[in-house]
């Protein structure tokens, strides 16, 4: 199974994934060196983090052909991830609302996830 690339739904999540895992490492690396607040430091990480694990499912989702899957780990991922860069590299909590439904879309990107696995739907011919 793997996802269409023709799909223009495919094709943006994919490029979301790419861009989350691209974004995550240069968070990183600017947590590790411009960032002199150990504590916003560790906001950053934590954001990166999350986007960086959330980028590959966003990838074996689509490869899986588990769009809805895929969708809600680029939703979450990205609300969780903003909400955290934003607190770690300007110190505001304007938009730190955002990383409970950021969580939670991701927990429920996991739930699509075990559902499509455990209960698998019999397709008949």
């Amino acid at each position: 199974m793997s996802a269409s690339l023709s799909h223009p739904a495919d094709r943006l999540l994919g490029a979301l994934g790419a861009l989350y895992g691209m974004g995550a490492v240069i968070a990183l690396a600017l947590a590790s060196h411009a960032l002199a607040d150990p504590d916003a430091a560790a906001l950053v990480e934590r954001g990166a983090t999350m986007a960086l694990f959330h980028a590959l499912a966003i990838f074996a989702a689509l490869g899986l052909r588990l769009r809805l899957s895929a969708s809600l780990f680029a939703l979450g991922a990205f609300l969780f991830s903003a909400a955290l860069y934003t607190h770690g590299f300007t110190g505001s909590r304007a938009l730190i609302m955002l990383a409970p439904f950021g969580g939670m879309s991701l927990i429920v990107g996991w739930v699509w996830l075990f559902v499509r696995f455990a209960f698998p739907v019999r397709r008949q011919r």
